[in-house]
């Protein structure tokens, strides 16, 4: 066996057996990506801005459980071994000259366009990503809040499409190695709140609660925009202050690092109410606070139809299907208002399947007026029988 090789083995023996002081996690985890967020930026301070986002946004994408990959298999995608992603994740990477050594152009590259198409891949078969004027809303202000390294507030009721946009669009086209999304948990507390954080930010969750929170500090930079969704939910739990405590972790995270927070809020009241109490010292320093509609607005609608070959209607359109009359534009602006974009956009595939069955590539009010009145038809209790 040559030098070369056996150097290249004794460094893939470490990664199957696993360098527990430097990365924290049992072997076999999360298939071979056995690293933290936070030790790695400690441990390559000579590796450039781009270098470390480009290799943290690779380390969150695959240990995500929605998408999971193991190490072997990424390493296979980018072309290059476990060996050398163990080297550059622990900052063992060296010159010849044994001094420290980043990634090479050509892999941060290749590591970019894996991501592009691993989100393409992820996106296949989901709904489809539409940009209406509240995601147009909602973007502008997450890029404030990155931007300006503020706490930017969003808040408005659900099924606005504030997570599909966040989750879906934001976070995979701005680069995952800059953008933490972190959808919170009800009755959490704390303790669950920090977990959930760590798990989104590829931070090892084998600490207590104190150490992670200042493991989540040095995991975050003053380039870091972290997207906290749900958040109302942490007021859910039988521990009395424990949302005030959820809010000063934060925080201490927002002010420590210098980075940029947007918290995405669905219950408006209680955001108001919040404001005034358990939320005062973070609600003071978000400059830019975005209230979305009380419901999906016309452009919202517009945009959506026009993706799916539908004009807006007219007020006055009828449609008929057997011996029901129905109005479109009804319709869409009862739904609107009582159950939200989910709703509609289940209106626009059932109608999708309607015309595919009938033989027509075209969706057409008939399909979706029909598929309205089957959904309807099915949420209808029968009655009792004599």
């Amino acid at each position: 066996m040559s030098e070369k090789n056996k150097g290249e083995n004794e460094t893939l023996d470490l990664v199957l057996a696993g360098d527990h002081d430097l990365m924290n996690q049992p072997v076999n985890n999360r298939g071979g990506w056995n690293f933290s967020v936070d030790n790695f930026r400690i441990a390559t301070p000579h590796f450039k801005q781009d270098e470390q986002e480009a290799l943290i946004a690779l380390l969150r994408w695959c240990i995500d459980p929605r998408h999971p990959m193991p190490m072997a298999d990424a390493a296979a995608q980018l072309g290059c071994s476990q060996a050398l992603l163990y080297q550059l994740f622990t900052g063992k990477y060296r010159n010849p000259d044994k001094s420290p050594k980043g990634p090479s152009n050509e892999l941060v590259k290749r590591i970019r366009e894996f991501l592009i198409l691993e989100a393409k891949r992820f996106a296949f078969g989901k709904t489809e990503f539409v940009m209406t004027p509240t995601a147009r809303r909602i973007i502008t202000a997450l890029d404030l809040a990155r931007e300006s390294q503020s706490i930017v507030f969003i808040y408005g009721p659900s099924q606005l499409g504030k997570t599909w946009t966040a989750e879906l669009h934001y976070t995979p086209a701005n680069n995952h190695g800059k953008t933490i999304y972190c959808r919170m948990k009800a009755a959490s507390g704390l303790g669950g709140m920090v977990k959930s954080m760590a798990a989104a930010a590829g931070v090892s969750a084998k600490s207590n609660t104190a150490d992670l929170i200042q493991r989540l500090k040095n995991a975050s930079s003053p380039s870091t925009l972290w997207i906290l969704d749900e958040v109302h939910l942490l007021a859910n739990t039988y521990r009395k202050g424990s949302f005030f405590a959820c809010m000063e972790v934060i925080r201490e995270i927002f002010d420590e690092s210098e980075c940029g927070m947007a918290l995405i809020f669905t219950m408006l009241d209680d955001v108001r109410a919040a404001s005034q109490k358990e939320l005062q010292q973070l609600w003071r320093r978000g400059v830019h606070k975005v209230p979305l509609p009380l419901m999906p607005t016309k452009g919202d609608l517009a945009a959506i139809l026009n993706h799916a070959g539908l004009e807006f209607p007219d007020r006055k359109m009828e449609v008929t299907v057997g011996s029901i009359v129905e109005q479109p534009y009804e319709i869409l602006r009862q739904q609107a208002k009582t159950n939200g974009l989910k709703a509609i956009t289940e209106r626009i595939r059932y109608a999708r399947k309607l015309s595919g069955k009938a033989g027509s590539k075209t969706v057409t009010w008939q399909h979706f007026v029909e598929a309205h009145l089957r959904i309807e038809k099915q949420a209808i209790q029968e009655g009792e029988w004599t």
